[in-house]
């Protein structure tokens, strides 16, 4: 238990940044929504304009944007990528910081299981992401209620934050994998953020192509795309299963490679 209290207290700053940064993104976000509502122009003409694929991407085939829903479900997309970012950040951190830090033959050198210590990084890395996935939904309410001026969307919000939290949770499960197998912990968050990037691409690629689905299996961002949860109001259980049991599947992985590896003091 003192380990993880120790690990939250290391992600402390962090997690105040990244929640600052949560409240910085949706005041200028919501701030955008409300200056085309006041200046009467229509968001679903000037997305709609866009090319098609382009149109489609931001969703505007699908949801209407000229709606605080239809607006903060585009918000959910960016914040699935900022929010995904931090989270394979912090999980190729679970395993290297000590290593980076110089402080591993301390932490091995008490009683102490190595499946225990990552049992304890990995739930104060869980705490972690939990409590952005929480800001962001405080975060969210306070500032769409402050720039709608219609029906309260609270909500649609709620309904959308699962899709955040799964992305956050593959994507630090990812980080974790990387930390593992890879020998200079420094350049697992590099080749972590790089696959975060690769599937976002990937799936704006299947969104504007329309005609290469066979890749949406592939990226998690078109798993819990918030353009379509939020227009049919559903989840895929399809893709929760195949999250969870990738996400199972990485952390067993991570578990016995981190139980027999060698790291570098």
């Amino acid at each position: 238990m003192n380990m993880y209290l120790k690990e939250l207290r290391n992600y402390r700053k962090a997690t105040i940044f990244w929640s600052l940064a949560i409240v910085f993104f949706m005041l200028a976000s919501m701030s955008k929504y409300e200056g085309y509502s006041k200046a009467g122009v229509s968001v679903n003409e000037i997305f709609e304009g866009l090319p098609a694929g382009l149109s489609s991407f931001m969703g505007a085939n699908i949801i209407d944007l000229q709606t605080a829903g239809g607006w903060f479900a585009i918000c959910v997309l960016y914040l699935s990528v900022m929010l995904g970012v931090h989270a394979v950040l912090l999980g190729s951190g679970v395993i290297g910081k000590e290593e980076n830090d110089k402080t591993i033959e301390f932490l091995f050198a008490k009683p102490v299981s190595r499946n225990r210590i990552l049992f304890f990084k990995l739930m104060a890395a869980f705490t972690v992401i939990a409590i952005l996935n929480i800001v962001t939904l405080a975060v969210s309410v306070v500032t769409v209620a402050a720039f709608n001026a219609g029906t309260s969307i609270n909500g649609d919000i709620v309904f959308l934050m699962p899709s955040i939290f799964f992305i956050q949770l593959f994507f630090l499960t990812v980080g974790v994998s990387f930390a593992a197998v890879m020998p200079r912990p420094r350049r697992a968050g590099m080749y972590s953020a790089a696959i975060l990037l690769i599937t976002f691409i990937i799936s704006a690629f299947v969104d504007i192509a329309d005609k290469y689905e066979f890749l949406k299996y592939i990226t998690p961002f078109q798993y819990f795309d918030p353009k379509k949860i939020f227009a049919e109001h559903a989840y895929n259980v399809t893709y929760i299963l195949i999250t969870v049991a990738t996400v199972t599947i990485a952390l067993v992985f991570s578990s016995f490679v981190y139980k027999n590896r060698d790291f570098s003091v």
